[in-house]
């Protein structure tokens, strides 16, 4: 963890209101962390203070990502992790990316009833965020509020996605550890996801064990050469496969310690550090566009050549592809 002193070298001074805040989530202050992730969600430019003076305490926790299509049990599943790892006595946070309300844009399912027995441990923290649309269902404050959660001191942070195909391609970019769920019978789903979402995972859980047809499962994935063993950074790593009972909590002791087992072998290869990296890029970039698509639209009425070129597009005078060019090419020159 980075000292006081570092702190004060690499960011801007903060008003006391932000360093205080910022030094509530530190201290675990669940109120301070969930108006925090709130304030991120909603866009305040308040929330950015707080963010970056937490900045240099993240990168302790290890993210692990639970995905896999609708109805495999994916939050049964992160329920019987929370309790597992409860049991080896390492904190948790929760960032659950669920589907969002086409009328509210808020969560559907809320913080949900799924993990109300863990609302009275001052060690898990679960925050529910709405998708709004967003491609994979991993929303853009959700690094934001993984970031919170790791500043809190959480051991690991869970991530659990929507599901919802080959765009879930996208948790790799964020967590560290990804187990790809599936369940007896997945046949259409598998082929709905295709080969980009199975090269992502580092482990597969076959869940609902007890249904006929589990072991079936197992043998299909095991005869598919492409997953077998993948790249990672240095050397191959060969994906298990496990069998899991979430609701009884059947086989979670053994899919934890083979999440442990990939992170001792992720962190000897560079592939854990090299997708913190990739990490850490695709959020700057994410947010550098979020911000210029923001400010340019906020800037749109007000910009009297912007809004000549607009006027252009809108009478045919002009094209939509040479408007870009030339909105680019000041910004070229600007950079420059």
């Amino acid at each position: 963890m980075a000292s006081e002193q570092q702190i004060k070298e690499q960011v801007q001074p903060f008003d006391q209101s932000s360093k205080d805040r910022a030094e509530q989530v530190l201290a675990g202050n669940v109120r301070a962390a969930s108006r925090l992730i709130t304030e991120a969600q909603n866009g305040h430019a308040a929330a950015r203070d707080v963010l970056t003076y937490l900045y240099p305490h993240c990168g302790q926790a290890h993210l692990i990502g639970v995905t896999g299509p609708p109805g495999v049990g994916k939050s049964t599943l992160v329920s019987a992790l929370i309790c597992e790892l409860r049991r080896r006595e390492m904190t948790v946070g929760v960032v659950a990316v669920d589907p969002s309300s086409p009328f509210s844009g808020g969560a559907v399912l809320g913080d949900r009833d799924r993990m109300e027995g863990f609302s009275r441990d001052r060690d898990v923290f679960i925050r529910s965020l709405a998708s709004r649309g967003a491609s994979g269902g991993l929303c853009a404050v959700a690094n934001d509020a993984v970031d919170v959660l790791d500043a809190m001191g959480k051991d690991v942070v869970l991530i659990e996605t929507v599901g919802v195909g080959q765009s879930e391609v996208e948790i790799a970019q964020i967590a560290n550890t990804v187990i790809l769920t599936l369940v007896p019978g997945y046949g259409d789903s598998l082929q709905a996801m295709k080969a980009g979402v199975m090269e992502i995972a580092d482990i597969l859980v076959v869940n609902k064990a007890d249904t006929p047809g589990a072991d079936g499962a197992v043998n299909d994935l095991r005869s598919m050469d492409y997953y077998q063993a993948v790249p990672r950074g240095d050397e191959m790593w060969q994906v298990p496969i496990l069998k899991t009972n979430a609701r009884r909590g059947e086989g979670v002791d053994e899919l934890v310690s083979e999440v442990f087992r990939q992170i001792e072998f992720a962190g000897k290869t560079g592939w854990k550090e090299a997708r913190q990296k990739a990490r850490r890029t695709r959020q700057f970039v994410d947010m550098l566009t979020s911000r210029i698509r923001s400010d340019f639209t906020d800037s749109m009425d007000k910009d009297v050549r912007v809004t000549a070129l607009i006027q252009k597009i809108e009478s045919m005078e002009t094209d939509p592809y040479t408007a870009c060019a030339e909105i680019l090419e000041k910004f070229r020159a600007a950079y420059k």
